[in-house]
């Protein structure tokens, strides 16, 4: 029923579509005007450092909510008709099902995918909730301060494109955030340059990038995108015993009870992130300071 009235909601906007103005502008604030999209909360991050006040950012998976399965409500595909741009990490389970749709609903509205220029992780295997990632591959990108800087880059171009006449306004913020990124970066490496080669479950599989960049082995307890097995936790169990794992990494987003059940067995310490959350230097800093501490 929800998804019907969606489609309903996109197709009464799609006779109003051709009539949208141009969002480009010659310079000055946009607060008047359509909104940025964004797909999560750190991306909120990002776009907002570089946007300012020149435009307002909305998010379209709300706190708590799984970028996997999610699917957006009427309300928002009533604002996205009338957005200016729309800024997708790529390859989240939401952005593949409702991406398309959601363009329907405002065919002007320029679409950019913040992992380009990014070399991604692939892999045959890589799925999250009832959804495959395309192609097999990892989206979560935002989670190392070593893409950041790419990721801020594309914002960037994107706002450009929109909104040429503030293009300078655009650049210094992202001078100011190339900084931020550089300090995170450096203090995420001076933490983890001393953790190469170490090893961490990890409920849910978001650190894929963090990891790989930073020289730490990321293990999964979700097995085909879904809970474990009791066969499967002794598979996951007999593992860790034999590479000495110390540390289960949980997002807030999941039942903690299966992380649990490992950690007693293997007698490891479950910590609790929140790659979702939308201070991203503070969650990147508060994960590779539990990372640090616990495998130190």
């Amino acid at each position: 029923m929800k998804k019907i009235l969606i489609l309903l909601t996109i197709a009464s906007f799609l006779f109003g579509s051709c009539s949208n103005r141009s969002h480009k502008s010659s310079g000055g604030s946009q607060a008047d005007s359509a909104a940025v999209f964004v797909s999560i909360l750190p991306l909120k991050y990002f776009a907002k450092q570089i946007i300012g006040d020149r435009f307002p950012v909305e998010v379209m998976v709300p706190p708590g909510a799984s970028p996997a399965t999610y699917e957006p409500t009427p309300r928002q595909i009533q604002k996205l008709s009338n957005a200016a741009a729309y800024f997708a990490v790529g390859h989240l389970g939401f952005e593949n099902a409702w991406l398309n749709r959601i363009r329907q609903a405002n065919p002007n509205m320029e679409l950019f995918y913040t992992d380009t220029g990014i070399t991604l992780i692939k892999g045959d295997t890589i799925q999250h909730g009832d959804h495959d990632h395309h192609e097999g591959v990892d989206p979560h990108i935002w989670t190392s301060p070593k893409q950041a800087k790419q990721i801020a880059i594309n914002i960037f171009e994107g706002m450009v494109a929109i909104d040429p006449g503030n293009r300078e306004y655009y650049y210094q913020n992202l001078q100011k955030l190339f900084d931020e990124i550089a300090r995170v970066d450096h203090e995420v490496g001076m933490k983890l340059s001393l953790l190469k080669g170490k090893r961490f479950l990890i409920f849910h599989p978001s650190l894929g990038y963090l990891a790989r960049d930073y020289g730490l082995i990321q293990e999964s307890i979700e097995f085909e995108g879904k809970s474990p097995s009791p066969k499967h936790m002794e598979e996951i169990v007999k593992k860790a015993r034999k590479q000495h794992i110390k540390l289960i990494l949980i997002q807030k987003q999941f039942d903690k009870a299966d992380a649990e059940t490992i950690a007693r067995e293997i007698h490891a310490d479950v910590v609790q992130i929140d790659p979702l959350d939308e201070d991203w230097p503070k969650e990147t800093l508060s994960i590779a300071a539990k990372l640090f501490d616990s495998l130190w």
